[in-house]
Parts: C-alpha cells; structure tokens; sequence
C-alpha cells in the first residue's frame, strides 16, 4: 500500500472517531439539557394561607427559581377561583383549567436578576368538616427539587389546634411551630433540602375554642353587671349632675342657641320680631330656625295678630 493510500485511511480513521465522539457530547448535552429542564430547580418556595370562619382558603405562592424559567406548571387539587399570578421580571401568561383538578400553566419571562413569581388564588375546597373539627389539607407539590421551603396557615379568630386527630398528630409535617399574633393561631413550617419526589402536603386540625362552662357563666353575669353598673351611673347623671337645659344645648346649633337664649332670658316667652332684633338675625333665617325648634318640640309657636308669639316648653328645660 503506497504512503498516500495509507494517510487517507488514517485520515478516514480519525474523522470516524471524532465524529463518534462529537455525537457521544451531543447526545450527553442534549440530555443534561432535557433532564435540567424536568427537574429545574426551586431556590424558595413559600407558601402562606389564611382561613376564614366558612373554610375558604387564601392562598399565596412565591417561587424563586435557581435559574430563569420559560415555563411553569402547577397541579392543585381542588377548584380555585380569582387566581393572579406576577412577577417584577414582567408579565405571566397563566392557562388555568378548573374542573376536580386545577391545572395551571404559565409562560414566564425571567431573568437572571428577576428569577421570582408570586401566585394568588382562593379555595373552598383545602377545608373539610370532621364532626366538630376542621381538617385542612393541601397538596401544592412542584415536583422539583426545592432548596428551601417556609409555610404558614393562619387559623380563623377563636379557633385552635385540636387536641388529637385519628392519626394522633396535629399537624403534618410535624416539625411545626405554633406562635400566635394575639387573635390567631399561625402554624408554621420550615423544610429544607426536597427532592422532587417529595410531596409538598400541608396538613392541619383545628376546632373552636371551647371555654369552659364555669367561665362562660362568669363571664356573662359580669357582662349583666357591667351594663346594670352603666346604666345606673347614666340615669344619675343625668338626674343630679348634668341639667336636662344644658344637655338640650349641647346638641343645638349656633343660631337655635342664640333663639332659646332670647326666650330663657325673656321667662320663656317672646314675640318672633323680638327675636329677630335680640339675635341680629334675618327674618327667613329666625323662621328656619323657629321651624326647627318647633319640630323637635323645644318651642310652642301661638299666632299673635301679624307675629308669632314663642314660648318655651319648660319641661323639657327644667331641672
């Protein structure tokens, strides 16, 4: 074999070989690509929810991604309602389809600064009644692997954990905190380190807060106490401390003020021209106010040839 046809089979070896071996890259790239892309992952995930009195949850999701993100799936079971999903990076285009399942998919625009979306959505069906007790029990799963998980569910005002449940725990994941803002009870949860196979369940038992017997009888003969108490103490102000004229006063206007003033000063009993020359006030503007008086039964009003003659209704002002 002469020397040309030998490096032409050697140059043919090496080309074989290298594409061999830029296909095994290819391959081997295009897969860590696919496999990153199933199982992004998720650098934050917090999940906070408020119960009210009815069942209804509200439901707030913030997701920080390791990295910027097209696309975002998400399956809850349950039917939602007012769903709104942003993010400071820009708009969401969400697709929910509700129906025993709700199906949410989002075409996001993230950055490698801006990598966070926030999702809102209520729900009646996260609360179910257990006899007298309430089970609430959510399954917001990603199926990704989570770096950091921090959850709250606020219970209603006057509820509280129950004391046992028929799995003989409260809550679930059970390494929870219990702290309280002074009306409700928050249980918190903090995991770290999911991997995508691990569900992201949060399960909770609560019941109404029961006060005991001997304090709800305390409790309401101290509340029929505290009412006879004020009551007593208004009628003997008003009887020996404050004077029947002074509070009528206090709830007349400036004008209907200067009015009575000119009768109390008059015995009770004026003529309506008087009136409008003590009080530098004009005809139409004593008329309204006469009017007034008159309608709240302060004043008598008796026709006196071309004038009216104003008279003081003394019971209302006596002492």
């Amino acid at each position: 074999m002469s020397k040309s046809i030998r490096a032409k089979v050697k140059l043919t070896q090496y080309a074989i070989i290298f594409v061999k071996q830029f296909s095994a890259i290819s391959f081997l790239f295009t897969f860590l690509l696919l496999f990153t892309s199933v199982y992004a992952q998720v650098q934050y995930y917090g999940i906070n929810t408020v119960l009210d009195e009815g069942g209804r949850s509200s439901v707030k999701l913030t997701i920080t991604f390791e990295r910027p993100e097209t696309f975002f799936g998400l399956n809850i079971l349950g039917r939602i309602e007012n769903f709104n999903a942003t993010s400071i990076a820009g708009p969401i285009n969400c697709n929910v389809s509700v129906s025993g399942t709700s199906s949410v998919n989002c075409n996001l625009a993230l950055t490698s600064e801006k990598r966070t979306i926030e999702i809102d959505f209520e729900t009646n069906d996260f609360v179910k009644k257990l006899d007298n007790k309430f089970y609430f029990d959510a399954d917001l799963s990603l199926n990704k692997n989570i770096d950091q998980v921090f959850a709250s569910v606020r219970l209603p005002e006057s509820m509280a954990l129950a004391e046992e449940d028929v799995q003989g725990r409260l809550s679930y994941p059970e390494n929870t905190t219990i702290i309280s803002d002074g009306r409700h009870i928050i249980v918190i949860w903090k995991l770290d380190g999911l991997s995508s196979t691990q569900p992201v369940r949060l399960q909770v038992l609560y019941e109404q807060l029961q006060v005991p017997v001997p304090i709800q009888i305390r409790l309401r003969y101290v509340a029929i106490f505290t009412v006879a108490v004020a009551g007593i103490l208004v009628f003997v102000y008003i009887r020996y401390f404050r004077k029947p004229e002074k509070m009528i006063l206090s709830v007349l206007d400036e004008f209907e003020r200067k009015v009575v003033g000119v009768l109390s000063a008059t015995d009770g009993a004026v003529n309506q021209k008087k009136v409008v020359q003590e009080t530098n006030l004009s005809k139409a503007k004593v008329s309204r106010v006469v009017k007034s008086l008159l309608e709240r039964g302060l004043i008598e009003v008796e026709r006196v040839g071309r004038t009216n003659k104003l008279k003081l209704v003394k019971k209302k002002f006596k002492v």
